[in-house]
Order: structure tokens, then C-alpha cells, then sequence
């Protein structure tokens, strides 16, 4: 046999591979769209800053902050103003709150700083360590859902039997 020959040979067999690589493409979830983006509007946000890290820290105390705010605010309101607009506003602002833990499946900048910082622990693995429950990442959702939603409750039967006085007053 001439190389020509053995060549044309080689060339017509039909060269398989032992193993296929399976190529699975990654899903990109609307969660995780969501969540890019509002790190990259944070990241524009904190421009002087380049560390993961540090950027992470800087999200977790306005995190921390908001939720302190919101509390001192709920107070505020309920001791030394009555106004109904505040408490409209409040009650809007926490189911806005609400309706990304519900659709996000938990907090966005709580995963946010996960993913900058590395750090895993909440505010509510104290609470949960306090009374013996054991920390899972389905319990801290579970209470994150449950207490996210019954705030969400209070704060709507407040707004609405301030507006159903509010009617009834005016008759």
C-alpha cells in the first residue's frame, strides 16, 4: 500500500470519541438578572471603591441601616406623628420589600453580600442559635417569609382601618 492509500484510509474512517463532553448550557435565572443588575447600579453607585469586600461592607451596613430606619420610622410614626401618609409610605415601601423576598425567593442585597463578602451569617442565625433551631438556608427563608409577610399583614390592616375611620368620619 502507497502512503496516498493509507491515507485516504485514515481519512475515511470515522474517528469517535471514548467519552462526549456534554455541554449543559448554564441557566441565567430573572433572580439572578435582577440581582446583577442591582450590582452593577451599586457598584456605579460605590465608584470609589474596587475591593469586593469592601464594596460588600459598604451594602451590608446600608442594608443594616435601612432596616434599623425602617423600624425607628414604624416607631416614629406610631408615637409622636400620626400622619396617615407616613405610615401610607411606609406601608408601601415594605411591600416593595416584601414582594422581592416573595418573587426573589430572599433578600437581594442579603446575596449580594454574600456573594462580595464570603460571609453567610444573618441577623436571624442569632435568633435562630438563641432558641435552638437548627440554621438551614431553608429555615432562614422560611422565617424570612414568614416574618417579611406578617409585618406585611399588620402594616395593610393598619392602613386600612385608619382609611375606613378616615371614611367613616366624614359621614
Amino acid at each position: 500500500m502507497s502512503v496516498p492509500e493509507i491515507v485516504s484510509e485514515i481519512v475515511e474512517q470515522e474517528i469517535v470519541p471514548e467519552i462526549v463532553p456534554e455541554i449543559v448550557p448554564e441557566k441565567y435565572t430573572l433572580t439572578q438578572m435582577i440581582q446583577d443588575g442591582i450590582e452593577h447600579i451599586l457598584r456605579c453607585v460605590i465608584f470609589w471603591e474596587s475591593e469586593d469586600t469592601k464594596i460588600g461592607m459598604i451594602i451590608q451596613m446600608i442594608h443594616h441601616a435601612f432596616i434599623y430606619g425602617i423600624v425607628l420610622w414604624y416607631v416614629y410614626i406610631h408615637t409622636f406623628s400620626t400622619s396617615y401618609f407616613q405610615l401610607v409610605l411606609l406601608a408601601f415601601i415594605w411591600f416593595l420589600v416584601w414582594l422581592q423576598h416573595i418573587c426573589c425567593k430572599a433578600c437581594l442585597f442579603f446575596n449580594i453580600q454574600q456573594k462580595l463578602i464570603g460571609n453567610h451569617t444573618t441577623i436571624m442565625d442569632q435568633l435562630l442559635h438563641l432558641f435552638n433551631i437548627p440554621e438551614s438556608d431553608d429555615v432562614k427563608n422560611g422565617v424570612l417569609f414568614i416574618s417579611s409577610s406578617l409585618i406585611m399583614c399588620m402594616l395593610s390592616c393598619e392602613v386600612l382601618s385608619r382609611t375606613i375611620m378616615a371614611i367613616k368620619n366624614l359621614f
